[in-house]
């Protein structure tokens, strides 16, 4: 141990290899700052210098250090992250998602869609497992799944549930589990927000009954046996413990490494922003109107070329008129805009690459900056510009309508006579589209390339119920190469110092956001032979 003695005689230690990994000589500059911290409190205003040397002094207790767990999270070709997470004592890899809110375990009982057999949860290998009632249909941006109640013990990192519930996977039609890379999907969107999910479907239910009756309408048994599970399911939101009650959360964070191929970094029980030092993180409140992590998005642009002047001004792409909505999710492969700013980068991608761009180095490409909750944000180059890998042909047909600046791509590469072994040019930019229907504010996703460049951390608010948790805030800081965050002064730093390099994404693997797709089936489907697969299958 270091022990440090400050000027008014209190005793402040450090733990070496923890906070304190110098030589001797430093431990004087350290002492330095301890003597220059009455000095700073007084002069910070006036001097930056001095407001910073403040901030180095005012570090996070041990005690709020002592509650973090950081768990790593894996790579998987630039478009999908990953944890360990223990299930029934059944090691699974699971994406921690924040634009979703329940627990998804993929199970041996499903035999097709769900990825290879033998790596699925497997009930009857626990003896722990309880089997629920209900049933419920998840649909996401890369497909649908159907699942059954199940409680298990869940153990991710030291945090431990000994029942906890979720949603065990007997069916899915999603193509991106075929290669089993994953086993599981950890909603970590707030938890109250489900049960309005929930209650909002059983009352479009309980509306679409009644408009069948009153048209002189007869509603079918198995239609009945659908919408009672709704209103079932609407019951159960209300009482199901989620992940982040039963783990006691009242904050997580989430970082991703830069370099393509890195980790990243989940920390649960990670310390309050408001424990930190005072300037290291810019907080934005969420409305309790809102169902997910997300803020208003006030303006949106692509900044000035790097060596051109201010006055040489920005390119607004969005967002001016009239606010958006940002949703910040960490199960979202890319950046999502609405289609108007997609077609905004890519016209800039293009003029860039006339004038002799170099694929290599991105740092002479703009960033694209934009305004969430009155805070300015900056994102480098390769959060928008990258490479797809792979071919044409391994892309999910439900992806590519939502990647319409590819269709040309495509277009050219069936006319070669060797279709398949085409690559994607690199370049590509890496901007998902979704439309929001007329008279709803535009929306943006703002996907992983935003955890590479912001250190997030996600803070809890008290629901409704005790067990049920609201979203209250959500804080950041510019993440250094560590994932460690730095000073919150520096969200619009200019990511133009250093070479750009271009992320390479998997494009098999690209994971799209929930809602995307999500559409609550009408009832009138069920008597449909085309819409069998669109409800659950209530056996």
């Amino acid at each position: 141990q270091v022990v440090v003695f400050s000027p008014r005689g209190n005793l402040s230690q450090f733990i070496a290899g923890e906070v304190l990994a110098m030589p001797a000589s430093n431990v004087v500059a350290l002492a330095a700052l301890f003597v220059l911290r009455p000095i700073a409190a007084l002069h910070s205003e006036r001097f930056p210098l001095m407001r910073s040397l403040s901030d180095l002094t005012q570090l996070p207790s041990e005690e709020a250090r002592a509650s973090q767990s950081v768990q790593e999270m894996h790579n998987d070709g630039d478009a999908s992250y990953s944890i360990t997470v223990s299930v029934g004592g059944q090691n699974l890899e699971v994406i921690p998602d924040t634009g979703s809110f329940d627990f998804l375990v993929f199970g041996s009982h499903c035999k097709i869609g769900c990825g290879p057999v033998h790596r699925l949860y497997n009930d009857s290998m626990s003896d722990s497992y309880e089997k629920g009632s209900a049933f419920t249909l998840h649909q996401f941006g890369s497909g649908d799944a159907w699942s059954s109640e199940s409680y298990d013990r869940v153990v991710s990192g030291p945090a431990q549930s000994p029942r906890q519930v979720f949603w065990q996977v007997y069916s899915a039609d999603m193509p991106i589990l075929a290669m089993g890379d994953f086993q599981g999907i950890l909603g970590l969107g707030p938890p109250e927000s489900s049960v309005s999910i929930a209650e909002r479907d059983a009352k479009d239910v309980q509306e679409e009954l009644e408009y069948i009756k009153k048209g002189g309408g007869h509603v079918s048994e198995k239609q009945r046996k659908i919408a009672n599970n709704y209103f079932a399911l609407a019951d159960h939101a209300k009482t199901a413990r989620s992940i982040a009650a039963d783990f006691e959360l009242e904050s997580f964070s989430i970082c991703l490494r830069r370099a393509s191929g890195s980790p990243g970094s989940l920390i649960w029980h990670d310390v309050a922003p408001e424990k930190r030092p005072p300037n290291l993180f810019r907080t934005i409140e969420v409305s309790p109107d809102e169902l997910f992590w997300s803020a208003k998005l006030e303006y949106v642009a692509l900044g000035p070329l790097p060596g051109s002047s201010e006055s040489q001004g920005r390119t607004p792409i969005g967002c001016g008129q009239s606010p958006c909505t940002a949703i910040v999710d960490s199960g979202t492969s890319l950046i999502v805009a609405p289609r108007e700013a997609s077609w905004a980068v890519e016209d800039a991608l293009h003029k860039w690459r006339a004038l002799s761009g170099n694929c290599t180095d991105l740092s002479s490409l703009p960033n694209l900056e934009f305004v969430m909750g009155g805070i300015p944000f900056s994102l480098p180059p390769q959060s928008y510009v990258g490479d797809l890998s792979g071919d044409w042909s391994e892309l999910d047909p439900k992806l590519q309508g939502f990647l319409p600046h590819l269709d040309k791509q495509i277009l050219a590469l069936k006319t070669n006579t060797d279709v398949k072994r085409q690559p994607f040019d690199a370049c590509t930019p890496l901007i998902m589209v979704m439309d929001t229907a007329p008279g709803e504010a535009p929306q943006w996703i703002l996907g992983m390339p935003f955890f590479r460049q912001y250190y997030t951390t996600f803070t809890f608010g008290q629901g409704q119920e005790p067990w049920r948790k609201s979203a209250k805030s959500m804080s950041f800081a510019v993440a250094d190469s560590d994932c460690q965050p730095t000073m919150a002064d520096k969200l619009l730093a200019s990511g133009q110092e250093e070479e750009q390099q271009r992320m390479r994404i998997d494009m098999k693997k690209i994971r799209m956001p929930h809602w995307m797709t999500r559409e609550r089936p009408p009832l009138g489907k069920a008597e449909s032979s085309k819409g069998v697969r669109s409800v659950p299958d209530f056996k």
